[in-house]
């Protein structure tokens, strides 16, 4: 069962990796081309590489990386000053802490499998 839903946690982020490379333009933030775009975009693309690990070999630091990037995600509307434009702020805090919940759920997944 573990590896059904580590699985389906994967698949998830891939989506969610697409969904924050795609949203600068759905958004329309900051013309598409403002750090905040730049942002989203990259920590996509980070994503979406830490889904293909997690899906070659599931790996604690796959986790972490992947928490620390839903923490920059959740401050980057206040780093980058974007708390302006509230769709694209609420969207990436929201995905923020839909990262970091899966990162944790897929952490607890794979440490309860290294002790049985």
């Amino acid at each position: 069962m573990t590896i059904t839903t580590r699985r389906w946690l994967d698949w998830v982020i891939v989506i969610l990796g697409f969904w924050l490379i795609t949203s600068p333009r759905v958004l329309t933030l900051a013309a598409d081309d403002g750090p905040a775009a730049w942002s989203s975009r990259i920590v996509g693309a980070g994503l979406l590489t830490l889904a293909a690990f997690s899906m070659h070999k599931p790996a604690v630091w796959v986790e972490s990386a992947g928490a620390v990037l839903g923490l920059w995600l959740i401050a980057s509307p206040w780093i980058l000053e974007i708390t302006r434009l509230s769709s694209a702020t609420a969207n990436v805090v929201i995905v923020g802490l839909l990262v970091i919940a899966y990162a944790i759920w897929a952490f607890r997944i794979d440490t309860g499998r290294a002790r049985s």
